[in-house]
């Protein structure tokens, strides 16, 4: 007899396939979602021991509180008006575009949690817990700015009351990416507690996961030159639109891990409606395929940043984040896979693997272009910004950067 975590999942899959054309790849989670979610629901409630064949399926080493014990660098004496001199207390306002990684699919709630995006818990734009306790960008941010805007919080779609400028949406893939910055500047220009013209602006950008997840159902909709176009007319459209903005554009991530990470029943069933091309690739040759194209978006992100197209202006940038280039599974101390990294799907991020992407990202934003770290492992170091070098690297301040200016939290 299957499991009660398994005939959870196998339920949830049933609702998924009565709602969408039978074929695999990213579920479209907003067809009958109500549905399913009340299905699941009363599943569970009548189950007292979810919970407990939950956690001993998919535990893991717990997260670890990790304090971030960096001086505070004080913001500018006067509101800078150059990209290329804005210090993270300068940063008034924080948002993101993206897919579910980004919207926090799947992050808490075990099973039950893969119907939820739990926006607050988002390594990019997520405002859960406090600054002390849970390390997304804003928190981290917040120790330099309390007064920081625009972070999620709690759950929801992207139109939910705690969204806040995390428009990402799960399912979403590049060619979704330009309706997303519509929306965003168009909630940038209509907030009362936005200064569109003078507040500092963040702005996360990530996507294309979902893209590859599709490649081998479609190879034409899905090359490189239309991945790149995609990510270029959204830059380009932020570019035209909104002043004093900087733009971290964070590489996609290696979908080829999904393969080795589906190593139970469970994962393999869900994989195969997640990123079916990656889990279960046709042929060694068609893997081989995948990650060239992979290497190909991640390439053309690194084209477009270095072209200069978007350094026209003195109060805009975009800096290439690179750190998932060279990342792949994290590992336990004897060298297992160690899934606590992982949602309950062994593909999403789960709240510490939400945490340690976000740590990942400040890391590299305080890294100067041309010695940014390009992968990320367990347990590394938190960077930390000085006051020889306090502000958030550009490719234009990079030339500033001293190897004795390196300063790490203890």
């Amino acid at each position: 007899m299957p499991s009660l975590a398994l005939k959870l999942v196998i339920l949830y899959l049933i609702g998924l396939s009565s709602s969408r054309r039978l074929t695999f790849g990213p579920p479209d989670y907003d067809l009958r979602e109500a549905e399913i979610s009340v299905r699941l629901l009363q599943v569970y409630r009548h189950n007292a021991t979810f919970a407990k064949l939950h956690q001993e399926a998919f535990g893991g080493s717990p997260r670890v509180k990790r304090p971030i014990d960096c001086p505070i660098i004080p913001p500018s004496s006067v509101v800078p008006t150059s990209v290329h001199r804005v210090r993270p207390g300068d940063v008034q306002v924080v948002a993101a575009l993206g897919d579910s990684l980004t919207a926090g699919r799947g992050s808490n709630g075990g099973i039950i949690g893969l119907l939820v995006d739990y926006r607050g818990l988002s390594w990019s734009i997520g405002g859960d817990l406090y600054a002390d306790d849970y390390n997304t960008l804003p928190n981290i941010l917040r120790r330099y700015n309390p007064a920081l805007y625009g972070a999620s919080s709690g759950t929801g779609d992207r139109n939910s009351k705690g969204a806040g400028l995390n428009v990402a949406e799960t399912g979403a893939e590049s060619r979704d990416l330009s309706e997303q910055a519509d929306i965003l500047i168009s909630r940038l220009q209509s907030d009362p507690n936005v200064n569109f013209e003078e507040d500092w602006k963040v702005i996360t950008v990530f996507i294309g996961g979902n893209d590859l997840c599709h490649y081998c159902e479609d190879k034409a909709e899905y090359t490189v030159v239309r991945y790149a176009a995609n990510v270029m007319s959204t830059l380009d459209k932020l570019h035209a639109a909104l002043p004093r903005t900087f733009i971290n554009l964070v590489e996609v991530l290696n979908v080829e891990i999904a393969q080795e990470l589906a190593d139970n029943l469970l994962c393999d069933v869900i994989h195969r409606y997640v990123c079916n091309c990656a889990a279960n690739p046709a042929s060694p040759a068609a893997l081989e395929e995948l990650v060239k194209v992979k290497d190909g978006y991640q390439q053309a992100m690194r084209s477009l940043v270095s072209s200069g197209r978007y350094d026209t202006r003195n109060d805009f940038t975009v800096v290439l984040q690179p750190f998932y280039k060279n990342t792949y599974l994290p590992r336990t101390a004897n060298g297992d896979i160690d899934y606590s990294y992982f949602a309950s799907d062994c593909f999403h991020h789960s709240e510490k693997g939400q945490e340690a992407t976000g740590e990942a990202l400040w890391n590299n934003m305080v890294e100067p272009v041309g010695a940014k770290r390009e992968a990320w492992s367990p347990g590394e170091e938190i960077e930390c910004p000085k006051e020889e070098s306090p502000f958030l690297y550009t490719s234009k301040n990079s030339n500033t950067y001293s190897p004795k200016m390196r300063l790490v939290a203890v």
